[in-house]
């Protein structure tokens, strides 16, 4: 009896499952949108849990741990095939791991996981990229490794991977004339296309967004700020320099009398106000004085000071004391320099002394990082300011400046090509 129990279950839910279908099939014609909800629901379920997983997934590999992703990939997930609803879920992480293998430098393993990613969709352009980018990579394969880059390539030259790992490589051996003709398709294209995530940029963007404010008081929101701030002005300067000596106990003897104080008073009246250092004597300076006031913003012109240095341009008629830069979104222009230019008057602006919002410091270098509102912001020299406005009718703030894409760092020279078009 014992052996027989399951049989009967088994026989009660196929009997209950044929009766389930006879029912939709009888009530169908007139039931359609409740069918139709029915079988959403029933995707939704199949499909939300797997898509939660990803998510989770997607940003631990981000963040460079692909263990758990790839744990997943060859035990829960290794039954998914190309058809399977879920798959394309499964492709993001193949996509992701594949891509942290390859910056970690992982190439044997880089090639053992796009051999199985190929063999889940032999089509699958991205994964024969992988591929042979990592055959490239290893020393006895590299020459098998080249002709398949360059063969696949020739099949697929609008592939982002593919162009991104044949121009790296014919970089890499000297083949400058093939990299040249692999270079010029990539910019012809950016100039129809755009997927930012993957490098390409349509350059016709590198020029919209663009917008300069000049103010007419300085801009403090760093700590350095408000040294410069203090720095930037003699009397200030001096005005510290006096509370200063008086902190460590030094004469005051050189300090003259102001206001009917005397130089002791002088420094007491400020340590009371909580001036015990240059950054917070420049915060209580800041307070004291008039809110920040916009002269002009305006879109600016481009100009050219040479293949690296984009400059921009905005007329110039009123004194101002600071100066931000809005980026275009979406991109990732990466600065190495900024100076200032009126007339003959120049000032290169230290970038340690810039405040950036939305921008990543990478060592000497600033990234807009793709974000959506990237913007910086600096004083200006009073000499800069005041003195070049007299005599001159434009500012140019030159920008030694790169557009990160799939085929490397794109110089403003090339910017301006593809905007005459």
């Amino acid at each position: 009896m014992l052996c027989k129990k399951p049989i009967i279950i088994g026989n009660l839910l196929s009997l209950a499952g044929a009766l389930l279908f006879l029912t939709l099939f009888f009530i169908g014609p007139d039931q359609s949108a409740l069918i139709n909800s029915f079988g959403s629901k029933w995707v939704r379920a199949y499909f939300s849990p797997h898509q939660s997983q990803t998510e989770g997934l997607l940003e631990e590999v981000r963040k460079g741990q692909i263990d758990r992703a790839k744990k997943l990939v060859q035990t829960k997930w290794q039954s998914i095939a190309k058809k399977d609803r879920v798959y394309p879920l499964k492709r993001k992480l193949l996509l992701a791991i594949a891509k942290e293998l390859h910056r970690q430098g992982q190439y044997d393993e880089l090639y053992r996981w796009a051999t199985q990613w190929q063999k889940l969709d032999r089509r699958d352009i991205d994964a024969i990229a992988f591929l042979y980018e990592a055959l490239y990579r290893l020393p006895d394969q590299k020459i098998e490794g080249l002709e398949g880059l360059k063969r696949e390539w020739w099949r697929f030259p609008y592939n982002s991977m593919l162009t991104r790992f044949y121009y790296a490589a014919l970089m890499e051996q000297g083949l400058k004339d093939d990299a040249k003709v692999v270079y010029k398709l990539a910019i012809d294209k950016m100039r129809l296309m755009s997927d930012p995530e993957e490098g390409l940029i349509d350059l016709t963007q590198a020029f919209k967004g663009w917008k300069l404010t000049l103010y007419s008081t300085p801009i403090l929101t760093s700590d350095s700020d408000y040294e410069s701030y203090v720095n930037s002005r003699e009397g200030l300067a001096r005005t510290w320099e006096l509370i200063n000596d008086f902190l460590k106990g030094r004469s005051l003897t050189k300090y003259p009398t102001q206001h009917g104080l005397t130089p002791p008073q002088q420094a007491k009246y400020w340590v009371r106000q909580g001036a015990l250092s240059k950054i917070t004597f420049g915060k209580l300076l800041a307070g004291m004085r008039k809110p920040v006031k916009v002269v002009k913003t305006q879109r600016p012109r481009f100009i050219l000071t040479n293949e690296h240095w984009l400059g921009l341009v905005i007329d110039l008629d009123s004194k101002f004391t600071a100066l931000r830069v809005d980026l275009p979104p979406g991109l990732n222009i990466q600065i190495d320099a900024i100076r200032l230019r009126i007339g003959s008057i120049v000032q290169r602006i230290p970038l340690d002394k810039i405040e950036v919002k939305n921008m990543d410091r990478i060592g000497d270098v600033l990234s807009t990082a793709h974000s959506a509102d990237p913007y910086l912001s600096f004083s200006v020299q009073d000499s800069l300011s005041s003195g070049g406005a007299k005599n001159n009718t434009n500012i140019v703030v030159e920008l030694d400046a790169q557009l990160a894409t799939l085929v490397g760092n794109i110089p403003p020279a090339d910017w301006f090509m593809s905007n005459k078009d």
